[in-house]
């Protein structure tokens, strides 16, 4: 049976969204349980050739604290794969430490952070490109304070009402997008930068 689009996956009769697959593999509680979503995320990257699902089926593994599946051999990973399995190894300070020089650097180094609502842009990124789909709007909130270099001003901080609005300048079509796959990204140059920032730390400066 041929899929319906890109983003859905066949699973016992049910078409799901790739990323309700991935919430449901990560709230089953159990890695046995788990597998049973991963199988239909791995028959899909077959059918549809898509290789990087390797790196959302060893989220969930390392989720559970499983080892992670290894690339094929002589194959190198990606500057973005590489980046998420550096990362997802520090421990929470280091993480907190690596976003918030990021931050730093962003606000430092070019003009594109001016409002609140582009923190958007930073969950995004955080999200779709290091932790996946743990992270939500209510969680991030914490997380946005912890990262906030010292001496943001007032206004560009995140908060509640920040919050609330955070996914408004998303196209309905889009929400359940990654952000480098949305079909218009209002946010895109800053998405791209601060993951670049966040890369070259990571890779070059950690």
């Amino acid at each position: 049976m041929k899929t319906i689009s890109n983003e859905y996956i066949y699973l016992d009769g049910m078409w799901l969204r790739r990323e309700q697959l991935m919430q449901l593999a990560l709230n089953a509680g159990r890695f046995d349980v788990a597998e049973h979503y991963l199988c239909a995320l791995l028959a899909d990257a077959v059918v549809s050739g898509r290789r990087e699902a390797i790196v959302e089926v060893n989220e969930v593994r390392e989720h559970y604290g499983v080892k992670a599946i290894p690339l094929a051999d002589g194959e190198l990973e990606d500057d973005n794969e590489e980046t998420k399995r550096l990362f997802l190894k520090m421990d929470r300070e280091q993480r907190i430490d690596v976003l918030r020089r990021s931050m730093s650097r962003l606000l430092s180094d070019y003009h594109l952070f001016i409002y609140a609502r582009h923190w958007l842009a930073i969950f995004m990124v955080v999200r779709d490109r290091l932790v996946g789909v743990s992270l939500n709007q209510k969680n991030f909130l914490t997380l946005a304070n912890e990262i906030a270099p010292e001496g943001l001003p007032l206004k560009l901080r995140f908060g509640e009402n920040t919050r609330k609005n955070l996914g408004r300048e998303i196209d309905e079509c889009d929400r359940s997008e990654v952000y480098y796959r949305m079909k218009r990204n209002p946010q895109k140059q800053l998405c791209d930068t601060f993951w670049d920032i966040v890369k070259d730390i990571i890779l070059t400066h950690n």
